[in-house]
């Protein structure tokens, strides 16, 4: 317990020492997000949704710290509020001068610029060069190359401009796609350098660009817009229309993750293969396709609130697999007497509060689509590490299996730090991710109904947790054993194409597509990059349990 406490008071003080910075920064870009979203609803002639928009601006603007640039937009947020009920084309001018007032407050509170630093990213052309000119063999280094010198590059631009920082990576994404193409196009090779060289000399000259949330209905006109270029056979249009939707479907996702899973894991797996497969003769079930997922989506504006089952599913369908398996763990150690309980509930806990503060550092220093990819990178590697971990823990598992068969107490231990891991990994992969969803419901509901759907969520999870342990431990110690195994050993093989899957929609791995099915409920996604990995580790779950099986069956003669 008292090293618990010391892992909250660290975790603590590391939120304290890293909010500080980045609020000011965060509060510039909420104005922006309510800006844009006020914007929206001018377009829409909705006066109900300004109105709200309007009073979280005022919020917003209250919260700045005091200064003349504080002053000039509190004044612009008041002579807006005057002309709320006038013309949409008065309101939208008044919108413009706030906007203009928070750009300036964003250039007092912009640090200095690194002249240096600056200079350095234009040594990238040098490099996107040699990229045009490159032949086949070539490009794939060339490739590696740039990402390397970006990244050696990158933190002048992250720190100083987000919005600059999303096109780059946007722009090395096209390239990625470009490069992964089973016919290579040269034009479109070009075009994702064009786009990578443009942001780079926007963000070098000083150029503004504002950080906007995504809605569902930016998704929705993308899609539509892919399809409409498809029907008009622009075939390259709606390839960039299709890649933009994929870097921005992260920033959206969790409006459609929280109200319809189903309908979540269909775009989240359709929409890259639909791209990858995107040529003169599947354009027409393309056009049917992306038509289909745009009215699934449509449906879902409807709804402009949460509920109390809402936040209850949202915690139920992102931690039980993981409470499953810390529970089955904590049944193996109390069943067999083994040493490591202590840890298996010290890495749970542990977990819980570093994914809270990985949710504080993304909402707080990113609050973009860059904070969106990057969650899914974190968990995606996170993901990576995990399946590694349990394909230790299941290697043990099945191994003991046999020895129980002829044994009634086992003679070894499992190791204490792979149980922290394990249970570690499975709290945190999943746990900021929730913590976000629910930052981003909170505004559309009731404190009641998020409390209670919470906590509803905690209490059915518990119980299942707690009838895993009940009957467990009263299972004979084999079949529990087995059990164990055959959970971990799924997992591992789910979580490996879920992690796989999520480091293909941020642009880190390419998608090369194969004829085959999705079957999202196992994390089986139809695709080279995922499913030889999947293979090669269920060849190694299959050569683990044939050995372990003979030599069980040698000591069954021994004995």
């Amino acid at each position: 317990m008292r090293s618990l406490l010391k892992a909250a008071l660290l975790v603590f003080l590391i939120c304290s020492t890293l909010i500080p910075h980045a609020g000011a920064e965060a509060k510039t870009d909420a104005l922006y997000v309510s800006i844009g979203q006020a914007i929206s609803a001018v377009k829409a002639e909705d006066r109900d949704a300004l109105s709200k928009r309007i009073a979280t601006l005022a919020k917003q603007s209250k919260e700045l710290a005091d200064s003349d640039e504080k002053a000039v937009i509190l004044k612009r947020l008041s002579t807006l509020k005057q002309h709320q009920d006038a013309s949409f084309a008065t309101i939208s001018a008044d919108l413009t001068a706030l906007s203009t007032a928070v750009r300036t407050l964003e250039e007092t509170m912009r640090p200095a610029q690194d002249a240096t630093a600056r200079t350095r990213l234009l040594d990238l052309h040098e490099v996107t060069k040699q990229m045009r000119q490159a032949d086949a063999g070539e490009r794939k280094t060339l490739e590696q190359t740039l990402l390397k010198e970006w990244t050696a590059r990158e933190s002048v631009v992250r720190e100083e401009s987000i919005g600059h920082y999303g096109k780059v990576e946007m722009a090395l994404s096209a390239i990625r796609i470009a490069q992964a193409r089973q016919t290579f196009d040269q034009t479109e090779w070009n075009e994702a350098l064009d786009q990578f060289d443009t942001s780079i000399d926007s963000f070098v000259e000083g150029d503004i660009v504002k950080t906007a949330s995504v809605e569902l209905t930016d998704l929705i006109r993308l899609l539509d817009q892919a399809s409409d270029a498809l029907v008009a056979k622009d075939l390259d249009g709606a390839r960039s229309t299709l890649t933009t939707f994929i870097a921005q479907w992260p920033s959206g996702e969790g409006a459609v993750r929280t109200r319809d899973s189903a309908l979540y894991t269909q775009v989240e797996t359709d929409v890259p293969l639909l791209l990858a497969r995107l040529n003169d003769e599947t354009r027409n079930a393309t056009i049917t396709s992306l038509q289909e997922l745009s009215a699934s989506l449509g449906q879902l504006t409807d709804q402009t609130s949460y509920t109390f089952v809402d936040a209850m599913l949202v915690m139920v369908r992102e931690g039980l697999e993981a409470l499953l398996i810390i529970s089955a763990l904590v049944a193996l150690t109390r069943k067999a007497n083994l040493r490591g309980e202590r840890h298996i509930w010290f890495g749970a806990v542990l977990g819980l509060l570093a994914s809270g503060l990985l949710a504080l550092i993304i909402q707080f220093f990113f609050s973009t689509a860059l904070a969106s990819v990057g969650r899914e990178q974190i968990e995606g590697w996170t993901g990576l590490f995990a399946v590694l971990v349990m394909l230790l823990v299941g290697n043990w598992l099945h191994s003991k299996t046999a020895i129980t068969s002829r044994q009634t107490q086992l003679v070894s231990d499992l190791s204490r730090t792979s149980l922290f891991i394990v249970s570690f990994l499975t709290i945190f992969r999943e746990g900021a991710e929730t913590l976000l969803f629910y930052v981003g419901m909170a505004p559309a509901m009731t404190p009641l109904a998020l409390g209670g759907g919470i906590l509803a969520a905690i209490l059915l999870i518990g119980l299942v947790s707690i009838a895993v342990i009940y009957f467990g431990v009263r299972l004979p110690i084999r079949r529990l054993f087995l059990g164990a195994t055959i959970l971990i050993y799924v997992m591992a093989f789910k979580i490996l194409g879920v992690s796989l899957h999520a480091l293909q929609l941020t642009g880190v791995l390419p998608v090369h597509p194969l004829a085959l099915p999705p079957v999202a409920w196992i994390g089986f996604y139809p695709t080279i990059e995922t499913v030889v990995p999947q293979v090669l580790v269920g060849l190694i779950i299959i050569l683990t349990v044939l050995r372990k099986q003979r030599r069980g069956t040698s000591l069954k003669k021994v004995s």
